[in-house]
């Protein structure tokens, strides 16, 4: 079925607005999943994938070897009425997922399972969330919801997901994004592969050597505009690293030229030379130096001590995420290994598109997007600047700043 951009627009406003009872919105966001296995409605819940974790409120984990639990209220769309719903991170795995859900969803004898959560924003500012369960051979709203969440293309076997603004353009396959599908179908076809590097790189570089991609250091997207990250279906604890996001330096509030503003920002390093290798987040660190979203204001502000010495305005930071991350695909796939022999089978393939600097900023408060100085004087008493970078802290956070999620292939376990 081809579904253009108009129909899907209005088809989702329709689908809010019925479910909203008239209440006056200024935005909204639908997240959909086809249950797997391992989803219930209660004790274990619906395991929501890593890269939707900002659709649901905020989850703090101040330990992360222990469990943490926000309850939330959502109404239920069939009964009109709120229900009690709880976000919940468990350390074992580690992994979030929703739970007291309708009890339908552990029915596992009437075909698919489909949950749907709207989270809404009111022209007062607040946020409401609504949710509704179908079983595919009982409830008739199953394949009109099908229909009208997961366009033609995306999957929409157990395990599948989507999420899409209201706001979005109708998703349709473009030639450069089904030429890229496929390719991995191909490699997806050849089952286990052996790994063409040592080390955590392996799979990624492995995957883009078979479909034809050569490495360099452009900085470009790797595949005809289309970013193309690799990552074990199965996460380690530890961080995969720091990733450059783009490059974007603060409107000065402090008068000029940049060795005046090092001498305020900067100090002496080991060697005597003036500088500022500084990491800023939402906490002063060494130097004094934080920053602060002011919301009301639209604007992110550089703080020196309680001093604003700088900003940068929201649309400037999202039209500078907007260029470097327009699109990209998360690939997912298994390991294994004999002995120093790894192999790796290529999974699942997530689209994103519409880098959201709502998210961006949820991730600068939670410390996972980073600000970074680095600047010094030389020895001509200039002042050296290697850039202004916005750095996420984690690779593996990446997915998370794309508002539109689209699973267009999920392989068997």
């Amino acid at each position: 079925m081809g579904i253009g951009g108009k129909i899907i627009s209005n088809g989702l406003n329709h689908y809010i607005r019925s479910i909203t009872d008239g209440v006056e919105f200024s935005s909204g966001i639908l997240f959909a999943k086809i249950l797997a296995e391992n989803d219930d409605s209660g004790r274990h819940g619906v395991l929501i994938p890593k890269a939707s974790y900002g659709f649901f409120p905020d989850l703090p984990t101040p330990d992360p070897e222990e469990n943490a639990r926000v309850p939330f209220s959502a109404v239920e769309v069939t009964a009109k009425k709120p229900v009690p719903l709880s976000w919940i991170y468990y350390h074992r795995y580690p992994e979030r997922r929703v739970t007291r859900l309708d009890g339908r969803l552990n029915n596992r004898d009437h075909g698919r399972r489909l949950v749907v959560f709207s989270r809404v924003t009111l022209t007062s500012g607040k946020i409401a969330y609504f949710v509704e369960c179908a079983l595919e051979h009982e409830d008739p709203r199953f394949s009109t919801l099908v229909t009208m969440l997961f366009p033609e293309g995306v999957s929409t076997d157990p395990g599948s997901y989507v999420s899409i603004p209201l706001d979005a353009p109708g998703f349709a396959i473009d030639e450069d994004l089904n030429e890229l599908l496929s390719h991995f179908d191909q490699v997806s076809s050849m089952g286990w592969v052996d790994s063409l590097r040592t080390g955590d790189t392996g799979i990624g570089y492995t995957f883009e050597t078979l479909i034809g991609i050569k490495e360099n250091n452009d900085q470009r997207a790797d595949f005809r505009g289309i970013e193309i990250k690799c990552k074990l279906r199965k996460e380690r604890l530890s961080p995969s690293g720091k990733i450059n996001l783009f490059q974007h330096g603060p409107r000065w509030s402090l008068p000029g030229p940049n060795r005046e503003r090092l001498k305020v920002i900067g100090a002496p390093n080991e060697k005597g030379i003036l500088s500022c290798h500084s990491q800023v987040s939402t906490t002063p660190n060494n130097r004094d130096l934080w920053v602060n979203p002011a919301q009301a204001e639209e604007v992110l502000h550089l703080f020196k001590s309680v001093d604003s010495i700088g900003y940068w305005r929201y649309q400037s930071l999202a039209k500078r995420l907007m260029e470097k991350h327009s699109r990209a695909v998360f690939i997912k796939a298994e390991r294994r290994s004999s002995g120093e022999r790894v192999q790796y089978s290529y999974k699942d393939l997530l689209y994103c598109e519409r880098p959201d600097i709502s998210r961006f900023l949820s991730l600068v408060d939670a410390r996972r997007i980073v600000f970074e100085f680095l600047m010094h004087l030389n020895e001509n008493g200039r002042v050296r600047n290697r850039g202004y970078p916005w750095r996420l802290v984690d690779e593996r956070d990446l997915e998370q700043l794309f508002a539109l999620q689209l699973q267009l292939r999920q392989g068997s376990n």
